[in-house]
């Protein structure tokens, strides 16, 4: 198999090689472009993208393709939403260790890790760290911890029946126990900008939301951030005292918790976090949106908001599944 050409459409197209066995987004990095994507399985449909022109494989489905599981068989002409320069970091292997392990939620357990001395790791908020479990796929978690705490990494884990590291692995393990960790992975942070920033998080979504947020409004006190944390039951929205702080500390700062499935609860908004956004705003072409939770509502967002004007290029995602976690 030859050397192909990727070329990304767009005002100004933007061309690459792609090396035999490469995946495209693999191709892009080595290029030096990120396009977007979050799981790297093939699971969240983050880098499912248009094939204009040319073949992949596997073949491309309904004219679209998974950038981190296709090859290019020939020269390709692809259209992702955006292509923006990479920003290269330093990515880690760290044998970790277990800190603490607290309960935010019947079904929720936020994980304290603490990296060994001397060793620090710079990521951006909002990325994800992979938990490497031998003799199985690695394991992704969103950190809720900020940049500043680059000797540690908080991440939010849901624990469901059957789930390995939620309800196998983690009740084993006793403080000062090893954790293997690979970090920083992921397109997931805020970008620079004047515009008003929506933050869309259904259940556990809220860890890189957390971490955005912590680093973010402090500094930018001039920017409009709002935060709509979705769920099921009220117990759902298990840092309800954090936002609360946030709230009373930053004036530029609006929160709304929305319950899909609980009739009894009370002081919340009802049905689908998406839906709430849509109620509040008809025109969402001036702003920038960060979604993240299940594929379902990852892509139900991206197709609802676009349709009120937000432009694709200003819609990030990091859409995840519990399933096995």
């Amino acid at each position: 198999m030859n050397t192909c050409t990727i070329e990304l459409a767009g005002r100004d197209p933007i061309q690459f090689a792609c090396d035999p066995g490469m995946t495209v987004l693999d191709a892009a990095a080595k290029a030096g472009w990120e396009l977007p994507y979050s799981c790297r399985r093939g699971n969240c449909e983050s880098c499912r993208t248009p094939v204009l022109s040319g073949q992949v494989t596997p073949p491309a489905r309904d004219g679209t393709a998974l950038l981190c599981q296709v090859r290019a068989a020939s020269d390709i002409r692809i259209a992702p939403d955006r292509a923006e320069p990479l920003q290269q970091t330093s990515r880690k292997r760290v044998r970790a260790k277990l800190y603490r392990v607290r309960m935010a939620a019947p079904d929720v357990a936020i994980v304290d890790l603490r990296f060994p001395a001397g060793v620090r790791v710079a990521f951006k908020a909002g990325q994800y760290l992979r938990v490497l479990i031998e003799g199985e796929e690695p394991r992704c978690f969103s950190m809720s911890s900020t940049p500043k705490a680059s000797d540690s990494a908080q991440i939010q884990v849901r624990v469901l029946p059957g789930s390995l590291f939620g309800e196998r692995l983690l009740p084993t393990l006793q403080p000062g126990d090893p954790v293997e960790v690979e970090l920083p992975h992921g397109d997931f942070y805020l970008r620079p900008g004047p515009q008003p920033v929506l933050l869309v998080a259904g259940g556990t979504g809220f860890a890189p939301m957390q971490s955005i947020l912590e680093d973010a409004l402090p500094k930018q006190r001039d920017r409009s951030f709002t935060l709509y944390w979705g769920a099921r039951q009220a117990d759902g929205l298990y840092a309800l005292e954090q936002v609360r702080k946030w709230e009373q500390k930053y004036p530029n700062f609006r929160f709304h918790g929305v319950i899909s499935n609980d009739p009894a609860a009370t002081g919340f908004r009802t049905g689908l976090v998406h839906e709430a956004v849509l109620q509040d705003h008809p025109d969402l072409s001036a702003h920038q949106v960060y979604a993240c939770g299940a594929p379902v509502l990852v892509s139900a967002a991206k197709e609802s908001f676009t349709a009120r004007g937000l432009a694709p290029s200003a819609f990030y995602s990091d859409a995840f599944s519990v399933t096995g976690a």
